[in-house]
């Protein structure tokens, strides 16, 4: 799938970061959504299969800086550590669930915007695009990862929709105005 070029910013106006590029969260018009044709689209199930491996690999991730976090808190709690470093420790050890969140929204946001496909999608061969056919920024990027919650919030439904077609985008999709595309084998 070629690519569109975008226009560049007036001098005023000017992205003061080249490397990520302004593209404003907008809403598609039907003629972006024509640019991607249905048969292009992943499924429900092979998307449902790339967030699973994410998962598993940020889980893994995350086990690390629990395993290295309760390894802190297991010195300082054997007093190896002198007392204002333990307390440090302890409360570094306490935010799992910061930490985790954190991981998530810089995993999927850097892997979207940085080739539009995380390790689960490269494995699967599925990509993130905007309706349009360009690449993802990073605003966009973070948005749509932000809109994940919305489809846990909905008890699942907002990533159902990804099964119906011939939209096949799933809630975070269809807020970020972005599609979930197969890779053609170069």
């Amino acid at each position: 799938m070629e690519q569109a070029r975008q226009e560049p910013l007036s001098p005023e106006t000017a992205n003061p970061w080249p490397l990520f590029p302004e593209q404003p969260i907008k809403a598609p018009t039907a003629v972006e959504l024509a640019a991607v044709s249905v048969k292009d689209k992943a499924g429900f199930w092979r998307r449902m299969a790339a967030f699973i491996i994410d998962m598993m690999l940020l889980e893994w991730i995350t086990l690390l800086f629990v395993w290295i976090g309760s390894a802190a808190e297991d010195l300082a709690l054997a007093h190896i550590v002198n007392e204002d470093l333990s307390g440090a420790v302890l409360e570094w050890a306490a935010m799992h669930t910061e930490v985790s969140t954190f991981l998530f929204i810089v995993y999927f946001s850097f892997f979207t915007f940085y080739g539009g496909q995380t390790p689960g999608k490269m494995a699967l061969g599925i990509c993130v695009i905007t309706t349009d056919g360009l690449p993802v920024s990073w605003l966009r990027a973070i948005g749509r990862t932000i809109c994940y919650n919305l489809d846990i919030f909905t008890l699942g439904v907002g990533f159902l929709l990804a099964a119906i077609p011939p939209a096949k985008r799933a809630l975070h999709d269809l807020i970020a105005g972005t599609v979930v595309v197969k890779v053609q084998p170069k």
